[in-house]
């Protein structure tokens, strides 16, 4: 008896060991050069900060033509790439310890709020296959007003750290924005990640940035590499490029010198307020 249920037993494990596998989010460069996040139910784009997922409807048995045969597949397909997208949403950082599923859960407000979001996506594509199922393609921004409902509330920070205010430096190079070089630390994307000093200070975080100044509806955008976050009008083509020292989930500790750099310079700090910041991570950032 033992050598019959051994095999099922390793088969069991092997099972569990691939279901961990698929179900862990992995996070890849596009061929466009994005950095996007994939799972079972959808991915992530988060250079473009956009949520998709993908919907199949079957042909039901008991309609009573084929026009209302396909009207039926394409609700079903439309329903399932909704259901696909909400996972998706859920699965998303919306810090180093937060994802939108623990507000869903947690809050009802924040629940109704994000449901309405994934309701009101976009259709991106409806396609038929050839046994008559319908395959349909939804998205979402992850920006604007859903970052707004799910991203906590803080007090806004509206000056530098005064540890860095002693003495204002005059900027030595008039740079258009800032990159954080993190490739190597294997740090994960959010909706709100954090800039650190080694104390553990928040240097950048969503409560720097002044909305009404900022031209972008994100706190950060993710680049694949130095050279794809300058041809980002947020950053353009001369950016102040600060390399990150280590990661902690989303967060990213900087050196003292660069965190004095970016409070203790007046033009540098409004790219903290204006959210003209880029991160750069690789791809094995999950």
């Amino acid at each position: 008896m033992k050598g019959f249920h051994l095999p099922i037993i390793t088969v069991r494990v092997i099972l569990t060991v691939l279901t961990l596998f698929i179900a862990t989010p992995a996070l890849v460069w596009s061929e466009s050069g994005h950095l996007v996040s994939t799972t079972p139910d959808g991915t992530v784009d988060w250079t473009t900060g956009v949520a998709t997922a993908h919907g199949i409807g079957i042909p039901p048995r008991n309609a009573v033509n084929p026009l209302q045969a396909k009207e039926m597949t394409k609700k079903a397909a439309w329903s399932v790439a909704l259901r696909n997208l909400m996972e998706v949403v859920k699965g998303v950082y919306v810090d180093s310890t937060t994802t939108v599923n623990n507000f869903v859960t947690t809050n009802d407000e924040v629940r109704t709020r994000v449901e309405g979001f994934v309701r009101g996506a976009r259709l991106v594509q409806e396609r038929e296959m050839s046994d008559g199922s319908m395959q349909t393609t939804v998205e979402m921004k992850l920006g604007g007003e859903f970052s707004k409902t799910v991203i906590p509330k803080t007090d806004p920070k509206q000056t530098p750290l005064s540890s860095y205010q002693k003495s204002e430096a005059s900027p030595t190079k008039l740079y258009t924005g800032l990159v954080v070089d993190a490739q190597g630390l294997s740090a994960r994307p959010a909706l709100a990640p954090r800039l650190l000093n080694k104390d553990g200070e928040e240097v950048y975080s969503v409560a720097y940035v002044d909305r009404q100044a900022a031209p972008s509806d994100r706190i950060v955008f993710y680049a694949s590499d130095p050279v794809t976050a300058q041809s980002n009008p947020l950053v353009t083509n001369a950016p102040l490029t600060i390399k990150a020292v280590r990661a902690q989930g989303t967060d990213l500790y900087i050196s003292d010198a660069d965190a004095q750099m970016l409070h203790g310079v007046p033009k540098y700090f409004q790219f903290l307020k204006q959210a003209k910041v880029a991160v750069v991570l690789d791809k094995n950032s999950y």
